[in-house]
């Protein structure tokens, strides 16, 4: 059984289509095809269901459990490769918020070895648990509104945060001791993108108030410092976690009167085998944030 016909099966097995995956491995058509019915040889399985009238397919029970080992496999591969090629590689997911403030925080406790040897991988908690199931991070933080208590991951828990409602200094709410929604009603909403629990937060909020007017004038932006720029120069109010603009002067935070928890992780599923070096810097991690106080 061949490494490469392993790889081509997983890259089939997550992309769906021989079209898709071919691209994905810069190889022809034919090679994924070869690939798929030699291992469909050996094994004297059929690995995959065409479905009719598309080009995907569809993975058979013995697929399946292929696909699974397979993951494996290719895994344990490369952290062979890593330990004899001594090229330590720590593929570490980071939601924006988390690295604007705790993970800042944690790198400064970290040596110089640990720190060349993290890859970040920045994308928003709502993404992070499809990177780490297709193994794309080695671990990652994750913020959640519920604690995490899946038996999938290995989860460290960091700290909790509320939402607060961002103002201007200068707004005429920025003195109250809290805010509801309703309090809000009429202002200009500004977020991140919906790829980031924060705004997913503010929308359900929104809905659950019929302030739909609200959710169609709310002003989208990709980047975490650019939302609060907006923010402090008066171009409208935000929904954000405490610990994302603790530090700032020019924003006012209010505590929202129903409280909103935000909870951090660390988190690695429990089948993503990690080699010596990512336990010991993954423990020097869980250290520093044990000694940090947020």
């Amino acid at each position: 059984m061949l490494l490469n016909d392993l790889d081509y099966f997983v890259t089939l097995a997550e992309e769906g289509t021989f079209t898709k995956a071919s691209q994905k491995k810069y190889v022809s058509q034919p090679s994924i095809t070869n690939a798929l019915q030699r291992l469909e040889k050996e094994l004297g399985e059929t690995l995959i269901i065409r479905q009719r009238g598309t080009r995907s397919v569809v993975l058979t029970e013995a697929g399946q459990i292929l696909y699974k080992h397979s993951k494996q496999i290719l895994r344990e591969t490369e952290i062979i490769k890593s330990d004899i090629s001594n090229q330590q590689k720590i593929w570490l997911g980071v939601p924006p918020i988390i690295g604007a403030t705790i993970f800042s925080a944690i790198m400064r406790r970290l040596g110089t070895d640990e720190i060349d040897a993290i890859h970040m991988v920045e994308s928003g908690s709502s993404d992070m648990y499809e990177l780490l199931d297709k193994d794309r991070v080695d671990m990652g933080f994750v913020g959640s509104l519920t604690p995490e208590r899946s038996k999938q991951y290995d989860s460290t828990y960091i700290t909790k945060s509320s939402y607060v409602v961002a103002l201007p200094v200068d707004h005429p709410l920025a003195t109250r001791d809290y805010l509801s929604f309703e309090d809000l009603r009429g202002e200009r909403f500004i977020s991140v993108g919906d790829a980031f629990t924060q705004h997913q937060v503010l929308v359900d909020q929104l809905r659950r108030y019929d302030m739909h007017d609200e959710i169609d004038n709310m002003y989208i932006t990709n980047e975490l410092m650019t939302e609060q720029g907006l923010i402090a120069a008066g171009n409208g109010v935000g929904i954000m976690i405490k610990l994302a603009v603790a530090g700032r002067r020019d924003i006012a935070m209010v505590p929202l009167r129903d409280p909103i928890d935000f909870y951090i992780y660390l988190i690695q599923k429990r089948d993503h085998q990690l080699s010596d070096f990512e336990n010991i810097t993954k423990q020097k991690m869980v250290e520093a944030i044990n000694d940090l106080n947020f």
